[in-house]
């Protein structure tokens, strides 16, 4: 439940839906009960937002007229305020590899992410249907397109070779499997804060061809995702917030 000193802040949301870390963002808020608005940015919010924060991307959330943005900030500033249940561990040695652990998630795995999604030839067609949708999106998918393979290149990944690639993501799902088997979680029986990362990043590769030909054949990360899931309000998940 949300901490009592914190009780009436309104807190908004800045979203895109199939981000992973704006699903990060989200479960936390889920999982510690504070209520929220979602923002849809893919449109004119998004201008709004780039004069607000001088950053551009999402997830930002708005704490009563403030805005925070990255979604490790956010996650450290939600565990300030509502530090009920908590997703940082108190032990130094624990802490430090729930650090660990989420940065290899939003770094190592995302990247892997974005070239299936927005590369691959199977994964790029639905990134295309899905802009298409909208007047703004498809203004805005050549725009996307040119920005992320450029990070995707600048960040390594986008200069290796597909096999070499297909080759990572099987060795980073093997370590994601190894991980968290037997669970329940990684580091023990309560989610934390690298958690609600890993379990971003799996729930994007799942959503694209080949990763999700990956993740199917490694039944342990079906069951994790499964636990990570059963801790929203079961009004987000049949209302399809995932």
């Amino acid at each position: 439940m949300p901490d009592a000193g914190s009780a009436g802040m309104k807190i908004s949301l800045y979203d895109w839906g199939p981000s992973p870390f704006c699903l990060k963002v989200r479960a936390i808020l889920d999982y510690k009960g504070v209520p929220y608005e979602r923002i849809p940015v893919l449109g004119p919010r998004m201008f709004e937002l780039r004069r607000r924060g001088r950053v551009g991307k999402v997830p930002a959330l708005d704490i009563d007229g403030r805005l925070v943005v990255d979604s490790t900030e956010i996650a450290h500033e939600l565990e300030r305020l509502f530090p009920r249940p908590g997703i940082v561990p108190s032990d130094s040695r624990q802490r430090a590899l729930c650090h660990v652990i989420e940065d290899w998630a939003d770094e190592a795995l995302y990247f892997i992410g974005l070239h299936f999604q927005w590369i691959d030839a199977e994964g790029a067609p639905m990134v295309a249907r899905a802009f298409e949708r909208s007047v703004f999106g498809r203004a805005a998918l050549a725009v996307y397109r040119r920005r992320i393979r450029a990070q995707v290149v600048g960040q390594g990944t986008g200069r290796k070779q597909p096999a070499q690639i297909a080759a990572d993501l099987e060795r980073e799902l093997d370590a994601a499997a190894a991980m968290v088997d037997p669970g329940p979680y990684l580091l023990g029986d309560q989610p934390m804060l690298c958690d609600f990362a890993v379990m971003g990043q799996l729930v994007y590769l799942s959503r694209t061809p080949k990763g999700g030909r990956s993740l199917a054949r490694r039944p342990a990360i079906g069951a994790y995702l499964e636990r990570m899931r059963a801790l929203r309000p079961a009004d987000s998940r049949n209302a399809g917030i995932t």
